[in-house]
């Protein structure tokens, strides 16, 4: 199948690049496939005429989204729309990669796909108005991941690991709730739901939960790293935009379908520490 992916410089584009296989991948740089621009968008649609588009672009500096709605809602949530017009058009399936923020944190169990979202940020409203339109394509899947990461780009991995470098004290917040997911982990899992055909929606993170200082030490336990590491509270690092303090995804839909390959998370970052010490 041609598979056309958007967001070409994020983090999730490059691991469909490196992990999808049998497929013919198009991953135009995004100053061509310009979310933001409804012309740009056709423009690509149109030469690629795609059998999926896979969404891995999006607005995702959630406090940055607080100070800038309409830049939130355009990227978000329009263009989701004009992506599921183009794939009307040509017959393709949409793939929207969703998040956990269309959630309000609030649950004391892990949020399955039928639950009812209630985001209280920008950036979780304007994602869920991104389903909403994805959801106007004939074909889609509407795919919510969280606390995603990798061995490139920014990302919280990345920055524990350059903070414990410069020996500097290190407080991470202990009372948020979720599960660190890899980007590869999330390709493959992508890949496996297209070519099985499921539609709907899906939830897919690694498996488990923990809070970020949880994750934090194990990142540091698997990299043999010693750190001036402290847990701490949300309260004690007001941002602009709320975080959830639960977030963790109900994987039972995947498991239903038969196509669950998200590992736990502490292995998913194993494989990423593993390729780090190969290198």
């Amino acid at each position: 199948m041609r598979i056309l992916v958007s967001g070409g410089q994020g983090q999730l584009a490059k691991a469909i690049q490196a992990f999808w296989t049998g497929h013919d991948l198009v991953v135009p740089p995004e100053a061509d496939f310009d979310l933001a621009d409804p012309a740009s968008v056709r423009r690509i649609l149109d030469a690629v005429a795609p059998q999926v588009v896979v969404n891995a672009g999006a607005f995702t500096q959630v406090d940055l989204c607080e100070s800038e709605p309409e830049k939130a809602r355009l990227v978000n949530g329009t263009a989701v729309g004009w992506l599921a017009e183009g794939c009307a058009r040509h017959g393709a399936l949409l793939v929207q990669v969703s998040t956990d923020y269309v959630f309000d944190g609030a649950a004391r169990r892990p949020y399955r796909e039928e639950d009812p979202p209630g985001p209280a940020t920008v950036y979780g409203r304007t994602k869920l108005l991104g389903e909403e339109e994805a959801r106007k394509a004939p074909e889609h899947l509407v795919v919510r991941t969280a606390w995603l990461y990798e061995a490139w780009g920014r990302n919280f991995l990345r920055t524990m690991l350059g903070l414990a470098g410069q020996g500097k004290p290190i407080r991470v917040v202990d009372d948020q709730w979720g599960t660190p997911t890899t980007c590869r982990a999330l390709a493959r899992q992508l890949q496996t739901a297209v070519d099985a055909g499921v539609r709907g929606t899906l939830h897919a993170t690694c498996a488990g939960e923990t809070t970020w200082f949880g994750f934090t030490e194990e990142i540091f336990r698997q990299y043999g790293m010693q750190a001036d590491l402290s847990p701490c509270s949300t309260a004690d690092f007001p941002r602009p935009a709320k975080r959830p303090a639960y977030s963790v995804l109900d994987g039972g839909r995947r498991a239903a379908l038969g196509i669950d390959r998200m590992p736990a998370w502490e292995d998913a970052l194993a494989e990423i520490v593993a390729e780090a010490e190969g290198a």
